[in-house]
């Protein structure tokens, strides 16, 4: 089995156990940024501030992010690999009285067009990516000049819990592959956060995660490789 056939299988069983895998609180869609963290706040202040434009959420899980930027008047096209959250996102987005482009795409295949969005989100999916500086091409094609990049992935600063051996997991090194593709962009926001304790699995066992925490205003498509920072 693919590592991406693995991820979908985890996550559709996972998606169907619960009424809501990630986002429990009832502040998910607040558009006030001192509901949500630090990094997720900042970037809902970035978003509101840049004004309604085209956004891209790849990897969207059941559509919270997505969410918001429709109601700050973006035109969202949602990618998700799971059939089970893209019907989640749906429905929750038709409870939110929004309306999303829902894709039931893999992010290896997704086509992502050319000089499309305002915004590009990749929260929680490239560390599910083992060539991410492919799938970082195409989103940085697919964007305008200028463009906000809001990335969030796992790092190797904690070694991953033995609760995600069941799906292929491809955390990055700080200052590693992802953040040298951005180098020559204007960096917004850079955070590392280490051994966090992990409350958003339902019916995983006590666990922490370290993350690269990015946001970044797009300056061009990146072709070659740059020097380490």
């Amino acid at each position: 089995m693919s590592s991406m056939e693995s991820v979908r299988e985890f996550f559709d069983h996972q998606y169907r156990r619960h009424r809501r895998y990630w986002w429990r609180e009832d502040n998910r869609y607040s558009l006030d940024p001192r509901d949500h963290t630090a990094f997720n706040g900042q970037a809902l202040r970035l978003a509101a501030a840049r004004g309604p434009g085209r956004a891209l959420d790849v990897g969207a899980g059941e559509g919270a992010d997505s969410i918001r930027l429709a109601k700050l008047g973006y035109e969202v096209d949602a990618v998700e690999l799971s059939a089970v959250a893209c019907e989640k996102i749906e429905r929750f987005a038709h409870a939110e009285g929004v309306r999303l482009n829902v894709r039931n795409e893999s992010a290896h295949t997704a086509r992502l067009g050319q000089g499309r969005y305002d915004v590009v989100v990749l929260n929680g999916l490239l560390h599910y990516i083992d060539d991410k500086e492919d799938l970082l091409h195409r989103a940085s094609r697919a964007s305008i000049f200028g463009a906000l990049h809001v990335i969030s992935l796992f790092s190797t600063a904690t070694p991953l819990p033995y609760e995600h051996a069941a799906v292929g997991v491809f955390p990055d090194s700080e200052q590693g592959a992802v953040e040298r593709f951005y180098q020559g962009n204007r960096t917004l926001i850079r955070m590392y956060e280490r051994a966090k304790p992990e409350t958003s699995h339902p019916g995983f066992s006590e666990h922490v995660h370290s993350y690269i925490k990015l946001i970044a205003n797009h300056s061009g498509d990146q072709t070659c490789h740059p020097q380490p920072i």
